[in-house]
This record gives C-alpha cells, sequence and structure tokens, in this order.
C-alpha cells in the first residue's frame, strides 16, 4: 500500500500525512511500480438512470452528453477519477458535473471549487461554466488559491515575487560571491571536466586579481539550456580552445548553465519545503541508508556510481548554499511569498488551522499533472473539512515531471485518497479530434507502457484514412526541402503546429531557409499560441511553432513533428537529470523512456487531420523504428537504416581500411557509447 491504514475515515496529522507523500514515492520507486493499476472502470449507468440524469441536467454548451460523460457526472463518488483521453471533452464533464451539482441541488456556487494549472485555463473555465449555469463558480489555479490562503492567514497583503525577481537575486548573489571569495571561487573551477580547467584557471586567475564579470557572464545571465547536452554544469564548454577570448565564451556558457541549475534546484527546494541541510542528508542518505530508496536510485541512475555522484551533488549543494541563503533574506525583507514556496506555506496554514474553507466539491483539471505538494495541499483541505473530490486527467499525456508532476497520483489514486474511502474511475474514449489511423498508431505506441492504464480511443466515423505520413531526408536540408513542399500543399486557411523536442528544433525551418521563403514572429504579437511562422509562399497558412511541451492542450488541422531524430538530443530525449535534481524530483519510471514516449504521443494528438512525421533518415528516432512497424503504408518511401541491437539507435556504414576487403562495415550512430558493430552482407 503506498498510504498507510488510515485510523480513521479523514486522517487528523498533518505531519504524519505529509510524511506520507514522501512515503508513497519511495514505496513505490521501491517497487518500481511495476504491477498495472488495480482501479477498474466504473460501469456505465442503467439506461433508466441516464434518461432521468438527462432530463435533470439537459444539453451541456449546445450538445447532448454521450452516456460515457452523462455516466461520470450523474454517477461521481467521493473520490472520483475520470479518465479522459485526448479531445473526449474533458472540460465539457467538468462544466457538466458542476451543472449537475447546481441543478440537483447538491451543492450551491460558493461551495464548489474548480482547480486548474493555468490562468488561462481557469479563466475559459469559469467563462464557460458561467455560460451554462449562470452562476458565479470559483476557477482557479493551485498558486491563486495558495495566495488567497497565504494571505487570509497572515491578514497581510504579501509580494508576491515572480522567477524573474528569483533570477534576479540569484544572478547577483552569484556575481558577489565570485568577487569576494577565492575559496568560491576555485570551488566552481574545480566542478569544469579536467579537460578545459587549464584554459579555466588562466581566466580565472585574472579575476581573482580584479573583475568576475567573465565568469558571472557579466551584467546579463541567460538561459543557456541549449548550450550543452549532458548533465550538470559547464558541459557546453567542453570544446573550449585555449585564448582568453575562447576561455572567456565559455566561461559566459558555464555560468549561465549553473545559474540555470541552481534557479531550477531552488525552486523544487522551495517547492518541497526543502532547506540546503535537508538535501546534505538526502544526499547522504542516496547512498549509505536504504531510507530513502527514491533518493538512492536517483544519485545512482543519474550520475553512474552513488559515490561520485554524491560528491559533485555535495560541491553543487556548496555552490548553491549562499544563492539560497541570499534568495531566502531577500523573501523575509520584502514580506514576499514566492510561486515556489507557495502551496507548501499554503499548506502549513491550512493544517494550523488559520484558514477555514466552506468546499463541498472541488474538482481538479488536468489531474495528471499533480505534483506532490500540490496533492498535499488537496490533503490539508479534506483533512479539515472533507468533500467530495471530482478528478479529471489523462495517465497518457503525464509529461511533467521536471516540473514535480508525478504520474503515480493518477496510476495509484484509489491509494491515494484511501483515507476518504473507496474510489471510482470513468472512461471517456470518444475522441472527436482525430481520426481512425492516428488513434491505431498513437494508442498502439502509448500502450507499449503496460504500466499505464489500458484504454481504446475511438471516433465517430469509423472509415479507414491516412492520417499519418511520414516526410524523410539524410539532411537538414532535404527535411526542410520536404516540409516546405508539403505544406505548399495543404488547403487554404488551415492551421498548423510546428512542434520541436527542444525550443532549438525550429532550426530545421531558419537554418536552411536559403531563399528567405520563413519570418518568426515572436510570441504574443498576434495573440496566439507559440511562435508565429509566416511562409511567404502560403501567407493564408497559420504555422505557430512551439515545443512539444507546449503544445499541450492546444489543436489544429495539421501537425509536423520536427524533431523525429536520434541521439543525446534526439526524441526520445537521452539527456539525464542533474543529480541533484533527481533528489527532488518525483523518481523515474522503470520503462524505459516513458515520458518521452507520453510527450511524443501529445505530438502526435494535436492534429484534426494529418500527422507528419520529419524523419532524419541517417539517425532516425527510436520511436520511429516503433511507428514504422505499428503504421507501415505511412512510412512508404521513407526507408530507415538497419537498427542498433544494443542500443536501439540507427546503425550507419563505416569504412575502416584494416578490416580488409573494402573495409565496410555497419556501427551504431551512437558511438562511443554504444560500441557496437557488424559486417557488411
Amino acid at each position: 500500500m503506498l498510504w498507510p491504514e488510515p485510523e480513521g475515515r479523514t486522517a487528523t496529522s498533518g505531519s504524519a500525512t505529509t510524511s506520507n507523500v514522501a512515503a508513497a514515492s519511495n514505496t513505490a520507486a521501491a517497487s518500481n511500480v511495476s504491477a498495472r493499476p488495480r482501479l477498474k472502470a466504473h460501469p456505465p449507468l442503467s439506461e433508466a438512470r441516464l434518461a432521468k440524469a438527462r432530463a435533470v441536467l439537459g444539453p451541456v454548451e449546445g450538445h447532448e452528453l454521450s452516456d460515457e460523460q452523462l455516466s461520470a457526472i450523474a454517477g461521481a463518488g467521493h473520490n472520483t477519477l475520470v479518465l479522459a483521453g485526448a479531445g473526449t471533452g474533458k472540460t465539457t464533464v467538468i462544466n457538466g458535473y458542476v451543472a449537475w451539482l447546481l441543478a440537483t441541488g447538491r451543492a450551491r456556487p460558493e461551495q464548489i471549487l474548480v482547480l486548474s494549472f493555468t490562468k488561462a485555463s481557469a479563466d475559459e473555465m469559469a467563462a464557460r461554466i458561467r455560460m451554462q449555469t449562470g452562476q458565479r463558480v470559483r476557477a482557479c489555479t493551485f498558486h491563486s488559491l495558495g495566495l488567497e490562503i497565504c494571505r487570509a492567514a497572515t491578514g497581510a497583503r504579501l509580494t508576491v515575487m515572480g522567477p524573474d525577481r528569483l533570477d534576479r537575486v540569484v544572478s547577483d548573489a552569484f556575481r558577489a560571491r565570485l568577487a569576494a571569495d577565492e575559496d568560491y571561487r576555485r570551488l566552481v573551477l574545480a566542478m569544469l571536466p579536467p579537460a578545459v580547467r587549464g584554459g579555466w584557471r588562466a581566466l580565472l586567475g585574472q579575476n581573482v586579481r580584479g573583475d568576475s564579470s567573465a565568469v558571472s557572464g557579466g551584467d546579463s545571465v541567460g538561459d543557456a539550456t541549449s548550450v550543452s547536452s549532458t548533465p550538470g554544469v559547464a558541459r557546453g564548454a567542453a570544446s573550449a580552445a585555449a585564448s582568453d577570448t575562447a576561455a572567456a565564451r565559455a566561461c559566459r556558457q558555464y555560468a549561465d548553465r549553473l545559474l540555470a541549475d541552481a534557479r531550477t534546484i531552488i525552486q523544487h527546494m522551495r517547492a518541497n519545503g526543502l532547506d540546503v541541510a535537508a538535501l546534505r542528508r538526502l544526499n547522504a542518505d542516496g547512498a549509505h541508508s536504504g531510507a530513502h530508496s527514491a533518493a538512492r536510485s536517483a544519485v545512482r541512475s543519474n550520475a553512474g556510481p552513488a559515490p561520485r555522484a554524491i560528491g559533485r551533488n555535495a560541491d553543487l549543494l556548496a555552490v548553491i548554499e549562499p544563492l539560497y541563503a541570499a534568495y531566502v533574506h531577500a523573501l523575509a525583507a520584502e514580506h514576499g511569498v514566492d510561486f515556489a514556496g507557495m502551496i507548501a506555506d499554503a499548506v502549513h496554514q491550512v493544517r494550523v488551522g488559520r484558514y477555514v474553507h466552506g468546499f463541498t466539491h472541488v474538482l481538479v483539471d488536468e489531474y495528471q499533472d499533480l505534483s506532490r505538494p500540490r496533492c498535499e495541499l488537496i490533503r490539508a483541505l479534506r483533512e479539515q473539512r472533507d468533500f467530495d473530490l471530482f478528478a479529471v486527467g489523462d495517465d497518457w499525456q503525464s509529461i511533467y515531471r521536471f516540473a514535480g508532476s508525478d504520474i503515480r497520483l493518477i496510476l495509484d489514486f484509489p491509494d491515494v485518497w484511501r483515507d476518504w474511502g473507496p474510489s471510482r474511475m470513468f472512461r471517456l474514449s470518444v475522441t472527436r479530434r482525430f481520426r481512425t489511423s492516428l488513434i491505431e498508431a498513437s494508442g498502439r505506441f502509448v500502450m507499449a507502457d503496460g504500466h499505464l492504464y489500458a484504454k481504446r480511443l475511438t471516433c465517430e466515423n469509423q472509415k479507414q484514412d491516412h492520417s499519418v505520413k511520414a516526410l524523410g531526408g539524410m539532411t537538414a536540408a532535404e527535411r526542410f526541402d520536404v516540409v516546405t513542399a508539403q505544406l505548399a500543399k495543404l488547403p487554404r486557411r488551415a492551421s498548423v503546429l510546428m512542434l520541436g523536442r527542444y525550443a532549438s528544433d525550429v532550426g530545421l525551418i531558419l537554418d536552411n531557409d536559403r531563399e528567405g521563403l520563413f519570418e518568426l514572429r515572436d510570441a504574443g504579437t498576434d495573440g496566439g499560441a507559440g511562435r508565429r511562422l509566416v511562409f511567404r509562399d502560403r501567407p493564408d497558412l497559420d504555422i505557430r511553432f512551439m515545443t512539444v511541451h507546449a503544445s499541450k492542450g492546444l489543436q489544429c488541422d495539421f501537425t509536423f513533428l520536427l524533431s523525429c531524430s536520434g541521439g543525446v538530443r534526439g526524441f526520445p530525449s537521452a539527456v539525464p537529470d542533474e543529480p541533484l535534481l533527481g533528489l527532488i524530483l518525483p523518481e523515474t519510471e522503470s520503462f524505459p523512456d516513458a515520458e518521452e514516449r507520453r510527450l511524443c504521443y501529445v505530438a502526435m494528438t494535436r492534429c484534426r487531420r494529418k500527422l507528419f512525421l520529419v524523419v532524419d533518415r541517417a539517425r532516425p528516432s527510436r520511436f520511429m523504428y516503433e511507428l514504422r512497424d505499428i503504421c507501415p503504408g505511412a512510412f512508404r518511401g521513407v526507408t530507415l537504416p538497419p537498427r542498433c541491437p544494443d542500443c536501439g539507435e540507427a546503425l550507419t556504414l563505416r569504412h575502416a581500411a584494416s578490416r580488409g576487403g573494402d573495409g565496410a562495415f555497419y556501427g551504431c550512430t551512437a558511438w562511443p557509447a554504444c560500441a557496437f558493430t557488424r559486417p557488411c552482407r
């Protein structure tokens, strides 16, 4: 069991429950979450009950509800999970459930709370509920609720310190420490790879005598997340030349990466109520104690042998310690509250009784994105005064582990909420977004991970179609050409999403645009999501570029997945976590590339009409081999190279004179990480 057997229906000990959240993750990590979820779908309501419910509720948003949707609404229990596949109408069900509560007198508007993860989705939800019911129902983000709780509990007008303030405080503290503390400079230097230490030492020696701007990045320290492709700091500087100019450039890249790591870690420390001393204990226990299996596993799996990772973590904590102290001091001095720590602060205020709620029904949208701190806030509210929980989500679309989301909270839903009785689960399986072939391809692909809930989506039109197509090229220039040729064939005024695994994947378009065919406009200039690409030959097309993460929740007519390449920064990404961050984030899953697979599923399910996979034929993504086997017709005309039997990456033809004859053989494109070879046959 992930949660201990309750003494009563409602937990009463805040501290015990808080430790249970960590225990849940540790227990799950120890077992590798290998068992298929135990919660089975609740049977649909009888025809008689459906008829009565339909008479009470009527149409929602101008449409009659399906039997699945109405069963979830009228059959909801005390703990309800609605598994809503992509395009199955989850927002309609949330709206309908609120309307049902009001129409049946089960709740008054002020007793209902709808929680979402973004302000835009919360505002949309509130507007749609008011349009449906004529009533104002509270729909807000977790952070908005957290701020309300903190302000109500303290009676103060707290200052909200946003991420930009965190950046400034941490950057200023880093520069000041570099300028004033020789030991700190030496610690930073010691974290560099030995191969580049010489050039850095010369540069750093100059800064010991005076200016530290070269190390600190001057007045502007950016987010150089695209600099490197291996964990930790200074990964982009591995090939820096010995010259002072090259060393200074590498130094700035190193400072950018270090500060990006520091900011991220500090945010997660605040969100999880951890300080530097607590992280040091976790780091030590990660190798020397069985009490923290998640921490121990993270140290080992993310950075090789545990002792090496623990030493590196200790050094990085020493770098972060004065930055964290400066940030906490700024919070106190400005009577501020930050987004990262807001939820943890709100949990404390609820548990000590400084905030009392009056909710009888709480709805959670996008439940698969729930983090442990957010889960603790819901638990704290239920401990104070119980309410019906109605959660809507899709485990197939859980893609935000880097932000703290824990997929176990949806996979183990009945165990997480067992203190409040049994759970019910309903499925929404009829999608109105995409077509049969894409339903089949995406479903079979994501369900290769047997730890997920088994679902089978359908659509109203069962006619066979060709809504998946691979476009291939051996070079980036060839892939650019096939993309532009396909864009030229699209129907007028079509909406198009160009998706990348990384923001830098837009380079496939911009770096190969020799004739100036595209203009990239910044986000927000025309009110749309993502960055707009204006195609000179087809200005009627609404083309947006964004990362797959940013595209979640959006839909379009056509999708081009640009990043179907292998390698460390391919798709799936093989960039490992910073080992120290691995101590804080939820434990990685045992199934290989589990979250990357779900991320690819999200990319595949954005389009209404057709998905184009832009395949690097020289080094295709490992996922492309699977999709070729699932839907071979989509890859007609796009051949893939042989696949390495050891690591799954592509093989490439190589030549070595020492092998005799013409010296031709196949070698793995992942070399030197994978040394597999085989002779040509």
